[in-house]
């Protein structure tokens, strides 16, 4: 079995989600939607994500994501946002 790194296409599923309308830290102001979602290479690696770039109530589960990475000081988080078709096929 191959457990070491690979490359992935950034192209994901969202499984579930939920939208935070408190106010927990300023850099997080509400309302804003936490999510995971399911990467195409392997549907059972999941990731804990912020979906960005689309209105709150327009997120649903089987939505077509793409990542993108924002920095935060000297790291990368990685974000997703809505694609309108995917590049790759699952």
């Amino acid at each position: 079995m191959n457990v070491g790194p690979s490359p992935v296409s950034g192209f994901a599923t969202v499984a579930a989600f939920t939208v935070n309308r408190h106010t927990w830290f300023d850099e997080f102001p509400p309302p804003y939607v936490i999510a995971i979602v399911e990467l195409d290479e392997e549907p059972t690696a999941r990731l804990t994500t912020n979906i960005v770039g689309c209105r709150p109530d327009d997120v649903a589960v089987g939505q077509r994501v793409q990542v993108q990475f924002e920095r935060w000081d000297d790291v990368w988080i990685p974000l997703f946002t809505p694609v309108s078709s995917p590049s790759v096929a699952r």
